[in-house]
């Protein structure tokens, strides 16, 4: 009989096991039910799709997926995640807090794994108990929505020198928002900055604030990520180059649509990172024995188009420093 080495078994192992690649031992063909609020969350959808692929989860082969978009609408977001229930799929795929919320109830006496990604704060929300250990049948990572406002922010200040008063644009109806809200007004402090807030409970709504908003009001727009002000994104950042403000978001596919810069996370990388959970757990973990991960990388997002438009010139050091730049 051949003898290894133990240190050749070990990388051996390594190799199998601990670089996440699916089993060839398990055999069947996974069921994945996929369900996002909105059309901005497509992103870490095909990311997910992305990471399973090379991972070794081939399409039809090993793994199926039925993707549900709720197009906002909460009551659509619950049929889904209870028909997942009812069809016992082998793991639900979310992006944000609303939708990891809804998978949460709806699978709460059932054996079915969810797995987000992103979902804000999933502790402060009460999605999981601690980024240790879940409790529960959750597992993903957190998009670093608190801990990354007082950065945004900072970053702003940096993009565009000489802001003084900040608007804060968001729904107060949304528990997510009045959490992040609170953070914003926090770092705004340090900074030295006077705040005015901007309320909208629906679309009509946020887009009414932002209009009525004065020059004398405010420098800036600092728009909090919530599903209500996300979707409204090419309209309000229209409504802020009219004004000459410059208007900031947290991901690249809102900057894409108008705004001046966001700063945050990768949607779709987020989307490929959550792979390796949903890996691990069709390898016999327990979700609640995975840790929430954070994001590997933050990425500075310049629409120089934009900056252009309303007259802001964006520091020299940033445009080299920024890790995409609209055109």
């Amino acid at each position: 009989m051949r003898r290894y080495a133990p240190a050749v078994v070990a990388v051996s192992l390594i190799l199998l096991f601990g670089t996440g690649f699916r089993n060839p031992d398990l055999e069947r063909v996974y069921r994945v039910g996929v369900m996002i609020t909105d059309d901005t969350y497509l992103a870490p959808v095909e990311g997910f799709r992305d990471g399973m692929r090379e991972l070794g989860y081939l399409e039809g082969e090993h793994i199926t997926y039925d993707v549900q978009n709720a197009k906002l609408n909460r009551t659509a977001l619950h049929d889904f995640a209870k028909r997942f229930v009812h069809e016992r799929v082998d793991l639900i795929f979310t992006a944000t807090y609303i939708g990891a919320s809804v998978a949460k109830d709806a699978t709460v006496t059932t054996p079915i794994p969810v797995v987000f990604g992103p979902a804000g704060d999933p502790v402060e929300t009460g999605l999981v108990k601690s980024i240790l250990a879940s409790g529960n049948n959750l597992t993903g990572v957190s998009t670093l929505s608190l801990e990354l406002t007082a950065k945004r922010l900072e970053m702003l200040t940096r993009l565009v020198p000489g802001i003084r008063r900040l608007a804060l644009l968001y729904n107060p109806d949304d528990r997510f928002s009045q959490e992040v809200s609170r953070q914003a007004r926090q770092a705004a402090e340090r900074l030295d900055l006077a705040v005015l807030d901007l309320h909208g409970r629906d679309a009509d709504g946020i887009r009414q604030a932002l209009r009525a908003l004065s020059a004398k009001e405010a420098d800036a727009v600092f728009a909090i990520p919530d599903i209500l002000v996300n979707n409204q994104v090419e309209a309000l950042s229209a409504i802020a180059r009219e004004r000459r403000l410059p208007y900031m978001v947290h991901i690249r596919s809102l900057a894409e649509k108008g705004a001046l810069a966001s700063y945050g996370i990768n949607t779709y990388q987020i989307g490929r990172q959550a792979a390796r959970l949903a890996d691990k757990l069709f390898n016999g973990a327990k979700p609640s024995d995975i840790p929430i991960e954070t994001p590997r990388k933050l990425e500075l997002v310049v629409n120089v188009r934009v900056a252009k438009e309303i007259g802001v010139r964006i520091p020299e050091k940033l445009l080299r420093e920024a890790d995409a730049i609209l055109r």
